[in-house]
C-alpha cells in the first residue's frame, strides 16, 4: 500500500528530530573541550589536559563500533524501529550525567573515569542511531524523494550541532567567563538530556519499514548480516568509507576543532568565532536539504562530485583564509565551506544506502559510518594537534583532506546501485 506524503513527512520529521537530539549531545562535547579539560583533568599542564579531553572524545567515537554492530544487527534481524528507542535513552541519561558530574577538584581521578564511561555510553548509542535512521528513511521514502529524505535526515542531525553551538555561544555572551566556567557550562548538557527524553516519546508512534517487512515475509532476513557483508561485500564497504571521509573530516576540522586554532593561533575573538561557527552549522543543515532535493533531480552522484570538487578547492585555500587576519575573509570562507559540505552530505548518503540490499543495509551503513567516524574521525583531533606541533607540518590538515577529496572523486564513479 502506498504511503501518503503526509505520513512520509511526519516519519521523516520524527527521525530527523531524534537524530538532532543525539548529535546535539555529541557535538556539545567537542565544543566544550576547553571547559571539560579545565574541570575534569589536572590543569598543571593545560596542553596535556586538552589532549586527554580529545582522548575521551575519541573513546566515544571508538565505542561506536560496538554500538553499531549491536544495533545494526538488531535493525537487520528484528526491524529498524526497535533500536530507535534504546539509542535515544542511552544518549539522554549520560548527557544528564555529565551535567551533574562532580569535577576533578571535587572527587579526583573518579571524575575523568566516570566522564569516560558516560562518553562510551553516548558513543555506543550513536553507533546505532544514524545507520538505523538512514536505512529506515531510505526504505520509507518515495522513490523520487529518497535523496531529499536523506538530506533532510542529515540536515536535522546537523541542526542538532547548530543548536548546540547556538546555545553554547548564547550562554557565553550572556554570562561572564567566570560564571560560565563555574557552572554555566552544565546548562547545555542538562538541556540535551531533557531533549532526548522528549525524543523517546515522539518516536513511539513510528511504524516499521515496509522494505524490512517484505524482506522478513519472504524469509530474506540473514542470521548474521555482518558476516555476509564482510565475506561478499567488503569492497563496497571500503568504497563507502572512502566517499564519506572527505566531508566528515572537513566538517570536524573546519566547523568544530579549528575554532580553537582561529582563537589561539590567529588571535580572532572568541565571540566572533562562536558566531560564525553557529552560522556555519545552520547553513550546512539547510543546504543538506536543498542539495538533497537537487540530487533527486540531477542524480546524487553528480551533486556529490560537484561538492567534493568544491571542497578540494576550498581546502587548498583554507590556510590563506586563516592567515588573512580578516574577519570578512573568515566569514566568507566558513559560509562557502558550510554550503559545500551541504552538497556533499545532502547527496552522499543516498548513494551509500543504495549500494546495499535490504537484508544487510543497516549493518553495511553502520560499518561504513562507524569505521569512518570511529577509526578515522575519532583520532583526527588528536592527530592534527600532535602533527601540527612539528615544523613544516602546519599544513597537514590541508594536504590530508585534499588527498581524501581526490581519492573519493576517482572512486565514486565505480559505485553501482544495488
Amino acid at each position: 500500500m502506498a504511503i501518503s506524503k503526509t505520513s512520509e513527512n511526519k516519519t521523516l520529521f520524527l527521525c530527523s528530530i531524534g537524530g538532532a537530539f543525539e548529535y546535539y549531545d555529541f557535538s556539545l562535547f567537542a565544543l566544550m573541550t576547553p571547559v571539560i579539560s579545565k574541570h575534569f583533568f589536572d590543569e598543571s599542564i593545560p596542553s596535556v589536559a586538552i589532549l586527554k579531553t580529545f582522548g575521551i572524545f575519541a573513546a566515544g567515537y571508538f565505542a561506536r563500533f560496538l554500538g553499531g554492530f549491536y544495533f545494526s544487527h538488531l535493525g537487520d534481524t528484528s526491524g529498524r524501529k526497535k533500536p530507535f528507542m534504546i539509542t535515544l535513552f542511552l544518549m539522554a541519561i549520560p548527557t544528564l550525567g555529565i551535567a551533574l558530574l562532580p569535577t576533578y577538584q571535587q572527587i579526583g581521578f573518579l571524575a575523568p573515569l566516570i566522564l569516560l564511561l558516560l562518553r562510551i555510553a553516548q558513543g555506543f548509542a550513536l553507533g546505532g542511531e544514524a545507520p538505523c535512521a538512514m536505512a529506515y528513511i531510505h526504505e520509507y521514502a518515495n522513490e523520487k524523494r529518497k535523496s531529499l529524505a536523506m538530506g533532510t535526515l542529515f540536515g536535522g542531525i546537523i541542526f542538532g550541532s547548530f543548536f548546540a553551538s547556538l546555545l553554547y555561544s548564547t550562554l557565553n555572551s550572556l554570562m561572564s567567563p567566570e560564571t560560565f566556567y563555574s557552572w554555566g557550562w552544565r546548562i547545555p548538557f542538562a538541556v540535551g538530556g531533557l531533549l532526548g527524553i522528549i525524543g523517546i516519546y515522539l518516536r513511539k508512534s513510528l511504524n516499521e519499514s515496509k522494505d524490512f517487512i517484505q524482506c522478513k515475509n519472504s524469509n530474506g532476513v540473514l542470521k548474521v548480516p555482518f558476516f555476509t557483508l564482510i565475506q561478499k561485500h567488503f569492497k563496497d564497504v571500503a568504497l563507502g568509507i572512502i566517499i564519506l571521509l572527505p566531508s566528515s573530516t572537513a566538517f570536524l576540522y573546519f566547523l568544530l576543532i579549528s575554532s580553537k586554532t582561529l582563537e589561539t593561533a590567529f588571535l580572532f575573538e572568541k565571540i566572533f568565532i562562536d558566531k560564525i561557527v553557529t552560522i556555519g552549522f545552520f547553513l550546512n543543515a539547510l543546504f543538506c536539504i536543498i542539495f538533497g532535493n537537487l540530487s533527486d533531480k540531477f542524480k546524487s552522484k553528480n551533486v556529490y562530485m560537484l561538492g567534493i570538487l568544491s571542497l578540494f578547492i576550498l581546502t587548498l585555500l583554507s590556510n590563506t583564509a586563516f592567515q588573512s587576519g580578516s574577519k570578512e575573509t573568515i566569514t566568507i570562507f566558513i559560509i562557502l565551506m558550510s554550503i559545500t559540505l551541504g552538497a556533499c552530505v545532502g547527496s552522499v548518503f543516498n548513494i551509500l544506502a543504495s549500494m546495499f540490499a535490504t537484508k544487510m543495509r543497516t549493518s553495511a551503513l553502520a560499518l561504513c559510518l562507524n569505521t569512518t567516524n570511529g577509526l578515522f574521525i575519532g583520532v583526527t583531533p588528536f592527530m592534527f594537534t600532535q602533527i601540527a606541533t612539528f615544523q613544516y607540518f602546519n599544513h597537514f590538515h590541508m594536504l590530508y583532506i585534499s588527498f581524501l577529496c581526490l581519492l573519493s572523486l576517482f572512486l565514486v564513479r565505480k559505485i553501482k546501485k544495488k
